[in-house]
Parts: C-alpha cells; sequence; structure tokens
C-alpha cells in the first residue's frame, strides 16, 4: 500500500497540469462566440411578431428591452447619467387624419371621390397637412435620363401639375436595370418634384394590384417622424412649399386618365417590353387632394452598456462598438424583418458582450445598439452629439452592418483608412493572425456612386473626428424586402466577422496609446469642430 503522501503529491501534479492546460481567458471568450447563439438571438429579433421594427413601434422599444436585460445579464454595466441602459431620443410623429383627408376629381363627365387607404396611400416623409389643386400630367415612368435614351420629361412643363406617373416593370436586362441605374427610378418622384410639380401618384405595379385584389389589402396608414430638438419639433422652413406623394390603385388611375384597365394594362405590357408611354396632359378636369394630419411625441432609445478597462489608467479612454437595432416595420401584410439588415449585426454585439465579460481589454468597451439608422443615422447622430463620454477619449468605433450575406470569406472595410492608418492596420494584424478573411474596400471612398461611406452609423463618429470602420457584406436581393429573414443567413460568416470585431476590439484596447489621427491633414483631433468638413 502507497503512503498517502504520494496520492496526495499525485493529485497536486495533476490539478496544476489541468490548469496549465486549461483555456485563457480569451480563448474561452472567444469560443463563447457561436453560430449557435447568434441564430437563438436572431430566432426572437428577427421574428414576424418584431413587425420588423420600426422606428418608432412597441416591437421595437420590446427589442430595445431585451438587448439592455442581455447585456446586463452578461455583466455589462449603465453608462448614462440616470442609470439607465436605454438613451431616450424625443421625437415628433406626424399621421395622416383619415377622416379628413380625400382626393376627388372634377370634370365636365361627373365628379369623384377617392378613398384613403383603399384607392390611395401616402408616403410618409414629409409628410404634413396639404391641399393641392391642378391638372394633371402624365409622364409614363416619369423618368428624365437622356444618356439613356429615355426622357419622360422633356419639352413638359410640370410646374404646378399634378403627376401621374407608372411604377417601373421594365425588362431585367434593360439598361435602365443595372445597380447604378435603379438610383434613377428610386429617386424619380424627387426629381419630379424638383421640377416644380405639386404631387406625384404613382400607379402601383400590376403583381402589387393584384395582391390588393387577392389578398384584400389596403394601403398602410402613412406616417413621418422628426427628430424633436428641446420641446418643439424642428419645423419645416415656411419658404418650402409642400409637396405630395402617393401611391394609387388602377381603378383609381384609369379614371384619372380616362382610359380603360385593358388600356391601362397594356401600358405596363408595353414598358416590360422596355417601351416608352407617352406623356400627355389630361385636359378633360382638376385633381383636388386635401390631406390633414395629426402630431403626437413618442420616444425611441438607443441601448448603451459598458464594460469597464482592467487598466487603472486606461479604463479612462474608450473602444466603442456599434450597431442598429431597428429596420423597416409591417406594411400590406408583409412584415420588414431585416434578418441581416441589421439583426446580423444586433446579435453579434449580445455576443461580444458576453465575450466581454470573460475577458476585456484594459480600455473600457461601450456597446451601443442605435436606434433609427433607417430614418437617416438619427441614433448614431444623437449619442456622438450627447456622448455621456468625452469623444476626445474615445479611440475607435466600430461598426455592424449587415455581416451575413454573400461571399463567405470577404467583408467590405469602410472607413478604416479614413482617419488612422493604425486602425486598418489592427484589423489587417486580428485577421492574418486570427480570421483570415479577405478585405475589400470598394466602397470606402466617399464619392463612390453607392455612397455607403456615409449611409450608415459610423459616419457620425467619423464626422466628429473618431476613427471609425463599418465591418459590410454588400447588399442583396433581398436588401430592404421582406425576403430578408432569418433562413437566408450564413451564421458561420457571421460568426467569423464577430470573432474580428472582438479581437480588434481587444487589441485597440490594449494598445498603449490611443489610435492617432494620421491619415486626414485636416483632422488632428476628436471632437464636433471636425463635423464642418465636407465629404461629399
Amino acid at each position: 500500500m502507497k503512503k498517502p503522501i504520494h496520492w496526495t503529491l499525485f493529485v497536486c501534479v495533476a490539478l496544476t497540469a489541468l490548469v496549465g492546460c486549461s483555456p485563457s481567458p480569451k480563448k474561452q471568450a472567444l469560443e463563447s462566440i457561436t453560430a449557435v447563439d447568434l441564430k437563438h438571438h436572431l430566432d426572437i429579433l428577427a421574428a414576424d411578431e418584431f413587425r420588423g421594427r420600426d422606428t418608432p413601434s412597441p416591437e421595437l422599444k420590446i427589442a430595445s428591452r431585451y438587448l439592455a436585460v442581455m447585456a446586463e445579464s452578461y455583466g455589462l454595466k449603465p453608462l448614462l447619467p440616470d442609470g439607465s441602459f436605454l438613451q431616450a431620443i424625443p421625437l415628433t410623429v406626424t399621421e395622416v387624419d383619415a377622416s379628413r383627408t380625400q382626393v376627388s376629381s372634377r370634370s365636365p363627365a361627373g365628379n369623384r371621390e377617392f378613398s384613403y387607404l383603399h384607392d390611395f396611400g401616402l408616403l410618409g416623409r414629409g409628410l404634413a397637412s396639404t391641399r393641392v389643386s391642378g391638372r394633371i400630367l402624365f409622364l409614363g415612368l416619369g423618368l428624365s435620363a437622356p444618356d439613356l435614351d429615355w426622357d419622360d420629361m422633356a419639352a413638359n412643363d410640370l410646374k404646378d401639375r399634378i403627376v401621374i406617373i407608372l411604377d417601373p416593370d421594365l425588362p431585367e436586362g434593360h439598361a435602365l436595370m443595372t445597380d447604378e441605374n435603379r438610383r434613377l427610378l428610386r429617386r424619380r418622384t424627387w426629381a419630379v418634384l424638383q421640377r416644380g410639380a405639386s404631387a406625384v401618384l404613382t400607379v402601383v405595379s400590376e403583381a402589387r394590384e393584384e395582391q390588393f385584389r387577392e389578398q384584400g389589402h389596403r394601403f398602410g396608414p402613412a406616417s413621418s417622424v422628426k427628430l424633436r430638438t428641446g420641446q418643439r419639433s424642428m419645423a419645416v422652413p415656411p419658404e418650402r412649399r409642400p409637396t405630395l406623394r402617393s401611391e394609387i390603385r388602377h381603378d383609381m388611375a384609369a379614371a384619372l386618365l380616362s382610359v380603360s384597365r385593358s388600356e391601362l394594362n397594356s401600358m405596363f405590357s408595353a414598358l416590360r417590353e422596355g417601351d416608352r408611354i407617352p406623356a400627355r396632359e389630361i385636359r378633360s378636369g382638376r385633381l383636388e387632394i386635401r390631406v390633414e394630419t395629426r402630431e403626437h411625441a413618442d420616444t425611441t432609445y438607443n441601448v448603451v452598456a459598458w464594460m469597464e478597462g482592467a487598466d487603472e489608467r486606461l479604463k479612462e479612454e474608450y473602444v466603442l462598438v456599434g450597431s442598429h437595432h431597428d429596420h423597416l416595420g409591417a406594411r400590406e401584410g408583409r412584415v420588414y424583418n431585416g434578418a441581416d439588415d441589421n439583426g446580423s449585426g444586433t446579435v453579434a454585439m449580445l455576443e461580444i458582450a458576453q465575450a466581454l465579460s470573460i475577458a476585456h481589454p484594459k480600455r473600457s468597451v461601450v456597446l451601443v445598439w442605435h436606434t433609427a439608422e433607417e430614418k437617416g443615422l438619427w441614433g448614431a447622430r444623437y449619442f456622438v452629439e450627447n456622448c455621456p463620454v468625452a469623444v476626445e477619449k474615445i479611440s475607435a468605433q466600430i461598426n455592424l452592418d449587415m455581416i451575413s450575406r454573400n461571399d463567405p470569406a470577404s467583408v467590405y472595410l469602410i472607413g478604416s483608412r479614413i482617419l488612422s492608418t493604425k486602425l486598418d492596420a489592427a484589423l489587417h494584424l486580428v485577421n492574418d493572425r486570427e480570421t483570415r478573411l479577405e478585405f475589400d474596400y470598394t466602397y470606402e471612398d466617399p464619392k463612390h456612386p453607392d455612397r455607403f461611406f456615409s449611409r450608415s452609423d459610423h459616419y457620425p463618429y467619423i464626422q466628429y473626428g473618431i476613427p471609425a470602420v463599418w465591418l459590410f457584406c454588400g447588399t442583396t436581393e433581398d436588401y430592404h424586402r421582406e425576403t430578408d429573414t432569418i433562413f437566408r443567413m450564413d451564421f458561420e460568416k457571421m460568426t467569423a466577422i464577430t470573432h474580428l470585431t472582438y479581437l480588434t476590439t481587444l487589441f485597440i484596447g490594449d494598445l498603449p496609446d490611443m489610435l492617432p489621427l494620421d491619415a486626414h491633414p485636416e483632422i488632428t483631433s476628436r471632437g464636433a469642430h471636425n463635423t464642418k468638413i465636407s465629404w461629399r
């Protein structure tokens, strides 16, 4: 029988070996970021029950609460002065008063009234009480693109006219259907208004008309949202003449254009062949539009959480990680789930929060789930303008927006070389050691025609002179469509980009100094004074 001391010695040696072989906190943290957990969170936030997380909406408020509760459960702390994880942003919501909104046509053949939500809907941007009266001018597709041999506006005076145009239904191989030229189609209503039209009525496509008819849908109630400053919303300058954009169904369109439904269908058939529809003025009467609106106050929230740094001196400096958790909402029976845009970045940050609770850097890390990105980067702008930490102490910001689609081995970097060469170098160093993704800088140029440089939440930070990068995987055919669902996500790619973000956060957070501003000659310090610099 062996002496007890030999057994005790064996146990001690074995325990020492086990401890020596156990993974480091950093490795444990990295292993906590998994595709299974990403999918778990996204199953919740991109579910139909969240109704597309529009700003503002009860569903977005619930999403904000969910993120705050999860961040707290991982051991992150509130950073805001009131001790909350939720940074309240005041809004003014303008809604259409349906009972007092109407469209009527007046002609020698008789008068006709059209019903809001059944016959026509209103588009919310710039919504205000408006009265418009005038003759109708039909412009076919309503596009002015002379370089592409398509100009529906030539020789037509649009001033004070109510313009009717057709929803585009062009053949896929048509010159106007390239990625660059699709922008012309998306902007054509604004182009018509800029030429003096008082209203633009777009006839919905044949496919959408069929959905209305077969599924009994109506247009969604129109509303628009504005940020409130102080106790008053930012008003439209009085010198700006109100404009109006509407969508109309086929019966209403046929009546206003004095054509049969068969003739209207022929117009759409011609568009599908790539043919122009001749413009013409409807001289037989006038159209009168009355829109009445009402306003109420609402609130949306940035979710802000932080992990205090491990170093007594460096913890007063910060690395920020951000994403936006809002999307487009729901309308006409369709939910715009926004799984990639931007459920993907939202849930990646939850995994980063969990990893930070296991291993965090010397600097403090602030996580900001921005709201209202889809409205115009409102949440990010509000945060930098009302930042709970000194912006001069923010070393860098990493923005995650749409990180789960396209090439599984590639990611776009937007902004990483704009203010600090060391931000780009940090990403490369971490990637070369760990994740080995392919970096693509196609969209980094501020003057790229797609303007991605200024289209996500990294941009307000760059405007403040804070080195920032947007990790982005590109748009798809599901961009801003109801087909952007969890079933199309590449969770392995999401995991890789989340690993890259977490490790880069640690790397920057442990550097002896903040990232230098060495890439832009006009920007030498962080702060609001940099907002005067133009990136256009």
